[in-house]
């Protein structure tokens, strides 16, 4: 009796870190969302492989792969990358931090940078 006590204490213990280690989530990817621009666009942001990618989201909600809007891998706790200004045509830096539920971005032309903020999409 004593043994099978030990056995479920242990089969407990396992499961249980077993859960808690699914449950956690890695920082960097808490980038990964829908966010909603100040022009009410919807961008999708997800990973593929260390590239963080971002896409616009048409009105169905399908993922327009055709115009990658952002380009970002993480260093230094923030994403660094490139973002498509769709003003300029061209590509610009960008830096983003997630502050709860906002993405600041940081965005630089030459000497010039600006801050943008998103908000995430609710689910």
């Amino acid at each position: 009796m004593r043994n099978m006590n030990h056995l479920i204490t242990i089969a407990f213990f396992v499961l249980s870190t077993n859960f808690y280690a699914q449950d956690k989530k890695d920082p960097q990817d808490e980038i990964v969302a829908v966010w909603i621009t100040a022009d009410e666009t919807k961008v999708e942001i997800y990973k593929e492989g260390n590239v963080y990618l971002g896409n616009l989201i048409n009105s169905e909600g399908v993922r327009n792969t055709k115009i990658e809007v952002l380009n970002l891998e993480y260093k230094e706790g923030k994403w660094v990358g490139k973002i498509y200004s769709k003003k300029r045509g061209k590509l610009l830096d960008v830096e983003c931090q997630v502050e709860g539920d906002k993405l600041i971005l940081e965005v630089t032309a030459r000497f010039i940078s600006a801050d943008l903020e998103w908000s995430r999409a609710k689910s």
